[in-house]
């Protein structure tokens, strides 16, 4: 291949790496079109009262229960589950069908979202 081809090649190469790149930061990703929605907020905030409940509960009660979620209101296809529970911790998931391959995850520490594959 002489060096004119090559030339040629790789600047088709770089403008086509350019164009790609220039496309894909235009074109939002569908996990950031799920998050800016109102299910998605919903679910947020029902996994932030999920927390204030339980460190509530805590302080009243001397240690975590969770019968303070019994009458939390949960978004339409929204669920809490209970992954893992001790009387000084626990860890909830909560999600919902309207907002999937999205949680968040409820600790003592705080709320997380997470990205599922």
């Amino acid at each position: 291949m002489d060096a004119h081809r090559r030339t040629t090649l790789a600047w088709f190469l770089a403008l086509a790496l350019a164009l790609a790149l220039a496309l894909s930061a235009c074109v939002p990703s569908a996990v950031a079109d799920r998050l800016a929605g109102p299910a998605a907020q919903e679910v947020e905030r029902t996994a932030y009262v999920t927390y204030h409940r339980m460190e509530l509960g805590r302080l009243q009660l001397g240690a975590y229960t969770t019968n303070v979620l019994v009458d939390v209101d949960l978004p339409r296809g929204a669920r809490i589950t209970l992954e893992d529970f001790s009387g000084d911790g626990y860890r909830l998931r909560v999600d919902s069908d309207a907002v999937p391959g999205v949680a968040w995850i409820v600790t003592p520490s705080g709320v997380r979202r997470v990205i599922l594959r």
